[in-house]
């Protein structure tokens, strides 16, 4: 009878132990830990009442490092095997399969790191391994990859892509493929075309460098502790390979829409954006090359540029003019033979277009004083026509 007695009374002290553990409400809801005198909203509530909205709820207390922990240690080989499963069908409106969410009091960059999504592939000895794998289903548009700055779902996709980004992207190794640059012309406003002149100038102002990258630690405070991490691999090749360029802060005296600056004040070089700088440049020179070639055709000087102008010539000679470069005015001097019936001395920009033409009347040593007033400054040609052949090309430059 005592023993019957015993048994009973433990019977009921382990359904009042149970009945606080687990709890089912009239509408069939099971709730697990729940607060005394508190009904499960979900299907099944764990820690906390739940939502209605959600089918399952897990409210994680303070003293527990993971909320949810699937733990699958022997998977069928040969097969695909999943840790969490989410499948979603619906209609016209936004689903999320999986979403990760966290929210930290403070700063995060001092106080601690804050991961949406932490995905970690590691085969130990073969194989392939994935962080975080993105796919597009449809044929429609889409990206197997997204990524903002901007924190909202209200992302436009024109076009299907395995990675779209909103926003600037850092890399601190290298990217390899075929990068392209939006350079449709409806892309496009407020048109002009290059100054010339100025390209050139700038360019020969430019002072390429070489040289390795140097390391950028950023510390992270932690409770007691401060952690120094460095922004480089130094054993990737991007570290211990030379790099060449510019420097940003000269390259920004001349051209600062080329250069960039991000959150931590560093800046960083569009050198996309100087091919076009380079281009006209280039034409600069090319036209400068095709006057001079010009002169070819002329009478030919013989150690022109050995001979005095005091002393008698026979051949038409154009020389240097001085000083240059001028900013004020400058003497051009010549010297034609008597036997020239027609003279003239030409100046022309870098594109080969006339600007001034001077008729020359006398014959002999002679000279023309050319005023910076008349130009802005910048690289300038000049040059010697007799009797209809040129002489010679010559090139002068203006400063302000």
């Amino acid at each position: 009878m005592k023993k019957s007695l015993f048994l009973l009374s433990l019977m009921i002290i382990c359904l009042n132990v149970l009945n606080a553990q687990l709890k089912v409400a009239s509408t069939g809801n099971v709730g697990i830990q729940l607060a005394s005198g508190t009904n499960p909203l979900s299907v099944l509530s764990i820690g906390g009442v739940g939502s209605s909205l959600n089918k399952v709820d897990i409210t994680s207390n303070y003293g527990y490092t993971t909320a949810l922990n699937v733990f699958q240690p022997n998977t069928m080989a040969g097969t695909t095997n999943y840790g969490i499963l989410s499948t979603i069908s619906g209609g016209y409106y936004t689903y999320i399969g999986v979403k990760g969410q966290v929210t930290l009091t403070g700063d995060p960059i001092y106080v601690g790191k804050s991961y949406g999504v932490l995905g970690v592939g590691g085969n130990l000895s073969y194989g392939y391994n994935y962080g975080v794998y993105g796919t597009t289903n449809g044929n429609h548009y889409g990206a197997g990859i997204v990524g903002t700055t901007y924190g909202n779902l209200d992302v436009f996709i024109l076009g299907n892509y395995a990675g779209y980004f909103s926003g600037d992207v850092y890399a601190t190794g290298t990217i390899t493929g075929f990068p392209c640059q939006n350079s449709d012309i409806r892309y496009k406003k407020n048109i002009v075309e290059l100054n010339t002149k100025k390209s050139l100038d700038n360019i020969l102002q430019m002072v390429p460098i070489e040289y390795n990258l140097k390391q950028i630690y950023h510390e992270t405070k932690n409770d007691s502790t401060i952690t120094k991490k460095g922004l480089y691999d130094e054993n990737s090749q991007v570290f211990q390979k030379k790099h060449y360029g510019l420097i940003a802060q000269d390259l920004q005296k001349l051209y600062p829409d080329l250069v960039y600056q991000n959150d931590s004040g560093y800046l960083s070089v569009n050198y996309t954006g100087l091919i076009p700088i380079l281009i006209e440049s280039i034409k600069e020179l090319k036209s400068e090359i095709n006057i001079l070639s010009a002169s070819n055709s002329g009478p030919k000087k013989i150690g022109a540029a050995n001979v005095s102008v005091d002393e008698p010539q026979s051949t038409a000679t154009l020389f240097q003019n001085s000083p240059n470069p001028f900013s004020k005015s400058t003497q051009i001097k010549y010297y034609l033979p008597s036997t020239v019936q027609n003279a003239m001395l030409c100046i022309y920009d870098l594109q080969g277009k006339q600007l001034k033409q001077i008729t020359i009347t006398e014959r002999g040593n002679s000279s023309q004083i050319i005023s910076g007033s008349e130009f802005a400054a910048g690289i300038y040609l000049y040059g010697l026509m007799a009797d209809g052949n040129e002489v010679d090309v010559k090139r002068m430059i203006l400063t302000n």
